[in-house]
């Protein structure tokens, strides 16, 4: 490559980079679907007729900037401790600052994944790459330092919960409404935590009671899949279905979950019990 050959290389990787830090924000206020390009390109201070020199559509600029702007697996990066319990207890606040109501980056970043969430729901088979590779990513980081014997289906509730949970707050017309739902999804992202560090042995027995890792479980299949995923065995069954027990919890509370009619086993269930 000659030195002209050179010098345009780097003009247009300046030009791309620029573009994606100036489209990045505009995602994450506005959502793929409430940005055009002539948006992103006034902001870049070009004409619309530069940006197919460096982008296909639209779409490629949201993936690509989602693939190097992703706040989320980020902040699960940043995690300094060096044991079990310090990861945990780090990883709880970065889940809590990104369903918080308050943070206006949060919020921006809430909008981000939503919309990608929408994009793979209509079947772009590009934003479905991305969103598994970005699900990958930070499931792998939320694992870093724990039992190697984790059981990754709690993971990934815990993950498709606060996204879920992300858009439906988006969806609520009222800042009560979104308030209510993210604090309802704070909460069960808490608590799927909870089962997460019961796995793991780090939580004081007190905490750690065999009910936390039930409750887990039972809204598991509903958020993951449509029918219930394999469960690891170090894990007890679901109560509530024929046979199941948990080691350590009363017998009294046994026979209670053995008779719960199945729809009140439900996730949905689940949250109204606790929050309504």
């Amino acid at each position: 490559m000659n030195t002209e050959q050179s010098r345009k290389a780097a003009h247009n990787k300046r030009v791309r980079a620029s573009l994606l830090s100036k489209a990045a924000p505009l995602f994450r206020e506005k959502g793929p679907d409430g940005v055009g390009i002539d948006e992103v390109m006034g902001r870049a201070g070009l004409t619309r007729g530069a940006f197919y020199a460096h982008f296909p559509s639209k779409e490629a600029v949201f993936l690509e900037s989602l693939r190097q702007d992703t706040p989320l697996l980020q902040n699960l990066e940043r995690r300094v401790s060096q044991d079990q319990k310090g990861l945990l207890a780090e990883m709880r606040g970065v889940f809590d600052n990104y369903l918080s109501s308050g943070n206006p980056k949060p919020q921006a970043l809430r909008c981000t994944l939503a919309g990608l969430a929408m994009d793979v729901a209509r079947g772009s088979q590009e934003a479905r790459a991305t969103h598994e590779a970005m699900q990958l990513a930070i499931r792998v980081e939320m694992a870093r330092g724990q039992d190697v014997h984790h059981d990754d289906v709690i993971v990934q509730a815990a993950l498709n919960l606060a996204v879920g949970t992300a858009v439906l707050a988006a969806a609520q017309n009222t800042e009560t409404g979104r308030a209510s739902a993210l604090k309802a999804g704070q909460a069960g992202v808490q608590d799927l935590l909870d089962g997460f560090a019961a796995q793991s042995g780090v939580v004081p027995a007190s905490v750690a009671v065999p009910e936390v890792v039930v409750r887990a479980q039972e809204f598991v299949p509903t958020i993951v899949s449509t029918s219930p995923p394999p469960r690891p065995a170090m894990l007890p069954p679901i109560a509530g279905q024929a046979g199941a027990t948990v080691p350590g919890l009363p017998e009294a509370k046994q026979d209670q979950m053995q008779s719960a009619e199945p729809a009140k086993r439900g996730f949905w269930a689940w949250i109204k019990r606790k929050f309504f």
